[in-house]
């Protein structure tokens, strides 16, 4: 199925697929431009306030509570297991 194209070839559009192929360019260039005016914005904004030392101590800090939990829980779970021996051993 080759097409052969020459100077002589005849190519039709109809007046909806001119209106539809130019209403798509311009969307795409609408587009392009309302990005581009982001990115320039987000360049003007202030960097990020937060600095290394402290994402770092917030950093400890959730790990410490995690590992808090984690001994509280496993505190719990000997309570658990002493009060099933208890109810067991009334049975």
């Amino acid at each position: 199925m080759a097409v052969a194209v020459s100077e002589s070839s005849k190519f039709t559009l109809s007046l909806k697929s001119i209106i539809a192929i130019v209403v798509l360019v311009s969307s795409f260039v609408g587009q392009y431009a309302v990005l581009s005016n982001e990115i320039e914005e987000a360049k003007r904004l202030p960097q990020s306030e937060i600095s290394r030392s402290e994402l770092d101590l917030k950093l400890e800090l959730i790990s410490k509570t995690v590992m808090s939990n984690a001994d509280k829980l496993n505190k719990i779970e000997n309570q658990v297991e002493k009060i099933e021996e208890r109810v067991y051993e009334l049975k």
